[in-house]
């Protein structure tokens, strides 16, 4: 697949390798090299960021090559390895078991390919000399003095298990005449056969099952050491040791020490190196591997594979519901075949790929050098289809992704912590999970996961740093106050403004006419299905008698325009005129050009109100617009203007809203109440956000790609002028044009000086904020006349300029921006059929976490439709600015926005539903039985998925939904362990408590055969209700409030009856309480349990 790798291996004895997106990709490019290298050692080290992708890792090591990688966690302790580096004293008889496998592994013979978090160069061990000495050599027919061998065993660490099928590593069991041992070198027992004190056998066996593996003659049993911990990484790794480092996100504190490692590691050890940017060496080549988006529709998966199929492509689709994807093939008439043997494309293949429900999805991938795809059920959203649910009172928020130790998070009850990680407790017998929260004065708090709803990601401002909240203090208590009273006056106003559009009646437009159907036939190209869904809800919306108010979000060059047209028409042929109001000049000439354009052939009069006009010309046009001689008039915020008056103003077309200032919305804002109104926007907007508006505007988005249009080559390098000129000159030589963004106007011009020095057969131009705007505007102009060859340019073209012809973009110092506007500015590119390149340069020998992270998630971004999501993503990584279009940047920053959107949708809730801000709030049900519960590594091996699940079983406020996530879970990570199920029950008896009327469910009396159930009541629990669940089971007592019963009173399966007595506690009685009931209750009111 790529042999070039291994010439440069040959070479180098080294090899970098970028434009791996995944670890699916990654896994087969090391399988291949492997498999084609001409000298390699036996060892192979994989360094990874950590233990959870060193599973992952193997899982597809094994996957695509049959290799049994071993992935090994050598962190010494539970929480962040950075933050409690030199803390030996918690190092626990695992971690040792752990590390001594590992280093045996190292200084072992054997084949090994072993996969580590690279913290392990960073650690302190015992010696190569240490292990060696203390390892026990076992050979078929040596003499064994048994007493001998056992007190070596013991000296070796190793304890006697108490039962043979208990057995863990590090530990042994003697039967009769044979010794099974579970070394800490080996994922096999082995049992020696002892005959007349010779060994007679040595078999490996496999764990849990104990089928024998294989026999052997030898086998070198490694100790267990927990002291002399004073070596070195660089003491086990030599020339014969592989290395492959894998794209580390090494936190900017501790790079120079780890640095310093690698390169002594790098001058005496073979290596490969993935690494995400290109680089201008000899030792690097670069693949292209890129992301495969979700498709939104089955007609876009069964287009793209057929399309894929027509170019020679092999895709490869891996599906847990086979007939569904066959149907869709099917459906489509897209030929397919299930023999799969080989990943050589040889003439356009689709393969499907049936794997079991228990098992993990491969990572999806195309690569159009190889013309190879791999796509899964996760990937076809028609497949997989997410449900998307009001949960009142409690958004369900995307800002968790990726929490990792040392981020900032808010609780909603309890303020500003740092998330230290997840952690396990054992407490009489019973294990959970609970997140794990730092405060101020080092306080910490332990968050049950089934409350963890109500701990967010923190995101405000970019460098404002948040400040630990003090636990216990009334200081968050005075925070959340005055942010309720901002969230309850926004939801208010957005209310009142809503109110009033419901309330007025707006003009009903007429079903198209054949005028309207053949204006839409002229359209020159096909319409996406997107825009097809836009067209028919704008049509909807000005046809119903309500005003519309209507969003159309899409993505840069998508088609908004046309939609936009076609309304205008609609609005004309009612007898209506239409405004567009556009930010800047040059966007509203666009504008202009494209609506003339489509107009001419049907007698419409569209006009330009602009500084372009004359002021004569800007007189006409205002008096013919109230005459009703012009019917669509386009132009910037001069439309705003008290002297612009309108005959019969039908429809408002807003382009990019957000970019108006605070009195040109106002003056929106009271335009609104009158007429239809369309707002067109490339920004993307976050998915909670829309959650929180949602039920007050309506929002429709175009996320399909015009068809034939390529998603921009993107390439993060290095600065360097050979690359800047080889870049501009490409792009001479087809006849384009080219924008260098340079954002610096103190030294643009002479950034301007260098360009031409370096290509003098290029026009260059400069553009920026600071020039006169007639001035700016002309040259711009003049860059689309392709007066000029190069734009040197600030940010001004972020949005707006829609250049067919410019399809190079050079960014300087793209280190330096946020990913949402590194995304805009790549969107001035690649607006036509040609192939369009984006060159994000950064400067210094290192870029720093986040920066990387960014630029990492433009060049995975490269798929057409990717706005919507890098809008979350550029909010976790760079921070939050004014998400409303109000002033509350300060009390955003205070809680972060998850919260503050948390709140305001509350706040829009109550509002709607007639509630007061003083009412008092239903208090949360807290719940503790005597069950495991929580989600254990070896089903889901991602904390950031257990997290994202946790939160969403926490948030659930139905039972239908709580079932969907269950089966969602199982769906994707097969079927669930005890725990997990224990934990969908704990959170199902949650919900049932709380529609009873109970505040809390405990257990008493954990110790001894007494453990009994305790129910705290609230008010809202009727007399009648409780008569009864006494009448189901008399053995329930009342003591105050409180119900009490015990568990062994509920039988076997006591939480199945638990659930059934809490039905009956919260139904709603037809009949009303009766004499007797009350005599009942008194009866058995503060009645001692029976024993």
């Amino acid at each position: 697949m790529h042999p070039e790798i291994s010439d440069i291996f040959e070479k180098h004895n080294n090899v970098v390798v970028s434009g791996v997106s995944c670890y699916t990709a990654k896994a087969i490019t090391v399988l291949d090299f492997i498999k084609n290298a001409k000298r390699l050692p036996d060892k192979v080290l994989w360094l990874s960021d950590n233990k959870i992708e060193a599973d992952i890792i193997c899982r597809e090591l094994n996957r695509w090559g049959g290799i049994e990688a071993v992935s090994v966690n050598t962190q010494l302790y539970s929480s962040d390895f950075f933050s409690q580096r030199d803390d030996v004293f918690q190092r626990s008889r695992e971690t040792n078991i752990n590390i001594s496998g590992f280093l045996s592994n190292l200084i072992d013979k054997k084949q090994t390919f072993i996969v580590v978090p690279y913290y392990f160069l960073m650690q302190k061990f015992p010696s190569p000399s240490t292990i060696n000495s203390g390892a026990l050599k076992i050979k078929h027919k040596d003499k064994i003095e048994v007493v001998d061998f056992f007190e070596r065993l013991i000296d070796a660490g190793y304890e006697i298990a108490e039962d043979i099928q208990a057995i863990k590593k590090g530990q042994y069991f003697k039967s009769g005449g044979s010794i099974t041992i579970w070394p800490v070198n080996s994922d096999y027992l082995i049992r020696i056969n002892v005959d007349f004190d010779v060994i007679e056998k040595i078999i490996l066996l496999k764990p849990v099952t104990g089928e024998i593996y294989k026999e052997t003659d030898f086998f070198d049993l490694y100790p267990i050491l927990d002291d002399d911990f004073l070596a070195t990484a660089l003491d086990f790794i030599d020339k014969n040791v592989f290395i492959i480092e894998d794209e580390l996100d090494v936190p900017d504190d501790f790079y120079g020490e780890y640095e310093s490692i690698i390169k002594k590691i790098y001058e005496r050890s073979p290596h490969f190196v993935f690494t995400p940017f290109n680089e201008d060496t000899e030792n690097h080549i670069h693949l292209h591997y890129l992301n495969v988006l979700r498709y939104r529709a089955s007609y876009d998966f069964a287009n793209d594979i057929k399309i894929k199929k027509n170019n020679s492509w092999l895709s490869l689709v891996f599906t847990k519901n086979t007939t569904e994807v066959q149907n869709i093939l099917n459906e489509y008439n897209v030929d397919f075949s299930s023999n799969f043997n080989t990943l050589s494309s040889n003439g356009g293949r689709i393969i499907l790929i049936e794997i079991p429900k228990d098992d993990n999805f491969p990572y999806a991938f195309q690569n159009p050098t190889l013309k190879l795809a791999l796509v899964t059920d996760k990937e076809i959203s028609s497949v997989r289809e997410y449900k998307h649910h009001a949960v009142s009172q409690k958004v369900i928020l995307d800002f968790l992704t990726g929490l990792k130790p040392g981020d900032f998070v808010v609780h909603a009850d309890h303020g500003v912590a740092k998330f230290l990680g997840l952690d396990q407790k054992t407490i009489d017998g019973i294990t959970r999970e609970y997140m794990v929260l730092g405060y101020a004065e080092n306080d910490k708090l332990f968050v049950p996961i089934d409350q963890s709803d109500k701990v967010n990601k923190y995101i405000g401002s970019e460098d404002l740093m948040p400040r630990l909240t003090r636990l216990g203090s009334v200081e968050w208590v005075n925070i959340t106050t005055k942010v309720k009273k901002e969230t309850e006056k926004i939801a208010k106003e957005l209310l009142e403004l809503y109110a009033a559009r419901k309330v007025a009646r707006g003009f009903k437009f007429k079903p198209d006419d054949k005028d309207q159907i053949l204006f839409e036939e002229k359209f020159p190209y096909e319409p996406t299905p997107g825009q097809i869904k836009a067209f028919e809800e704008v049509k909807r919306k000005m046809e119903s008698s309500e005003p519309m108010d209507l969003l159309v979000c899409g993505d840069v060059g998508f088609g908004k325009t046309e939609v936009a047209i076609r309304a205008a028409f609609k609005a004309v042929r009612n007898g209506k005129q239409v405004a567009l109001i556009s930010p800047i000049t040059i966007l509203a000439d666009q504008h202009y050009r494209s609506f003339k354009k489509r107009m001419d052939d049907f007698n419409v009069r569209v006009e330009m109100l602009s500084r372009f006009k004359t002021k004569k010309e800007q007189k006409e046009i205002l008096e013919k617009l109230k005459k009703g001689e012009v019917d669509i008039v386009i132009g910037t915020h001069r439309l705003l203007q008290p002297d612009v008056k309108f005959k019969n103003l039908g429809l408002l077309i807003i382009d990019e809203e957000q970019r108006f200032g605070v009195k040109q919305k106002e003056k929106l804002k009271q335009m609104r109440a009158e007429v239809d109104v369309l707002v067109l926007t490339a920004t993307p907007i976050p998915r909670t956000l829309n959650i929180a508006l949602n039920r007050l505007r309506d929002i429709v988005t175009i996320t399909t790609p015009p068809p034939g249009r390529l998603p921009v080559i993107t390439e993060v390098r290095k600065f360097s002028m050979d690359l800047i000129k080889e870049a501009i000159l490409f792009e001479l030589k087809r006849g384009g044009q080219v924008y260098f963004l340079h954002n610096r106007v103190q030294t643009i011009d002479s950034m301007a000086d260098k360009l031409r020095s370096l290509v003098p057969e290029a026009r260059f131009v400069v553009a920026h904020g600071k020039l006169d705007s007639d001035e700016l505007e002309e040259r711009i102009i003049d860059f689309k006349d392709h007066k000029y060859d190069v734009l040197v340019t600030s940010t001004i073209i972020e949005n707006g300029i829609d250049l067919a012809n410019a399809n190079t973009l050079i960014v300087n110092h793209a280190e330096k921006f946020g990913l949402a506007q590194l995304y805009q500015l790549r969107g001035r590119v690649g607006r036509s059929k040609t192939q369009a390149y984006a060159y994000f340069l950064y400067h210094g020998q290192r870029l720093p976490l986040d920066a990387k992270r960014r630029l990492k998630a433009i060049v995975e971004a490269s798929d057409l439709g990717s706005g919507f999501q890098i809008a979350m993503k550029d909010l976790e990584i760079r921070g939050a600015g004014d998400i409303l279009g109000v002033n509350q940047h300060g009390v955003v920053n205070v809680v972060g926005v998850p919260l503050f959107i948390r709140m305001l949708n509350k706040a829009v809730e109550d509002l709607k539903a007639g509630k007061t801000p003083e009412r008092e709030e239903i208090p949360e049900v807290s719940i503790e039985l005597p069950l495991t519960a929580y989600i254990p590594d070896s089903y889901i091996t991602s904390s950031k998925d257990k997290i994202n699940i946790y939160q969403k079983m926490a948030a659930a406020d139905t039972l239908e939904y709580l079932n969907e996530i269950k089966e969602d879970v199982v769906e994707e990570y097969g079927a669930m362990p005890k725990e997990v199920l224990n934990l969908f029950k704990i959170i199902e008896l949650k919900l049932y408590a709380r529609d009873a009327g109970i505040v809390n469910l405990k257990t008493e009396n954990i110790h001894g055969g007494r453990q009994e159930l305790v129910l705290y009541m609230s008010d809202k629990v009727k007399a009648e209700n409780i008569a009864n669940l006494l009448e189901y089971n008399p053995k329930w007592q009342i003591s105050g409030a409180r119900l009490r019963i015990l568990i062994k009173d509920l039988g076997i399966d006591w939480p199945s009856e638990l659930k059934e007595c809490l039905i009956r506690l919260g139904k709603k009685l037809v009949s009303a309480a009766t004499g007797a009931t009350t005599d009942k209750l008194a009866e058995l009111k503060d009645k001692p349990l029976a024993s």
